[in-house]
């Protein structure tokens, strides 16, 4: 088992070693400390929010009250699961690491930025599918920015995703079980403008 264990940790090395080293690039050092930024996405958040009830209507609420309870879960369970496993971060471990963001005191296992993304993504993938083709490449992109900047292991960021997936698709199934049909958060989403369309079609 401790053969096993440590096996596992050096492919996990390698491919740290790989992505934060190997693959280092001028255009990347840019952009993927820009898809690590609480900050922006706070800003992407504030225009988009607004955005959804207008294109959606009122079912839009619910829906984004599902999406701000996943990712508040899966924060919280990614913190808790930090306490257990207390797995240290490679930029406190790993000498030649291409440091390109703080490294916190914070334990690595899970990324809460992975858990969280990828919790956002599911919901919004499950009601709006238009959209996972966005959401689920973002989520992925945020991800593989936590190994790119030197703060996480691949296997960090790995168990962050299946947390949050977890998260996000319990939530919407749950929804989807107990809101009024109406309300609920668990459906797709259609715009409002085909609702629109539909109905003046049956009038006619």
């Amino acid at each position: 088992m401790a053969d096993m264990v440590g096996s596992l940790y050096g492919i996990d090395h390698t491919i740290f070693l790989v992505v934060n080293r190997t693959l280092q690039n001028p255009v990347f050092d840019l952009l993927m400390p820009a898809l690590s930024d609480k900050w922006l996405g706070l800003l992407v958040v504030a225009v988009v929010v607004p955005w959804l009830p207008i294109r959606y209507g009122r079912r839009a609420w619910p829906a984004i009250a599902l999406a701000v309870l996943a990712v508040s879960l899966s924060d919280l369970g990614a913190g808790v699961i930090k306490d257990v496993v207390q797995r240290i971060r490679p930029c406190h471990v790993i000498s030649e690491v291409h440091l390109l963001a703080g490294c916190t005191r914070s334990f690595a296992m899970p990324s809460n930025h992975a858990s969280n993304m990828f919790a956002l993504a599911t919901v919004t993938g499950i009601l709006l599918p238009r959209w996972r083709w966005v959401v689920l490449p973002l989520a992925g992109s945020v991800a593989y920015s936590r190994v790119y900047l030197g703060v996480h292991y691949p296997t960090d960021v790995l168990v962050g995703a299946v947390c949050g997936i977890a998260v996000g698709w319990g939530l919407t199934v749950a929804a989807r079980s107990l809101l009024p049909a109406k309300w609920a958060a668990g459906r797709a989403l259609e715009p409002r403008t085909r609702a629109c369309g539909a109905d003046a079609g049956a009038a006619s």
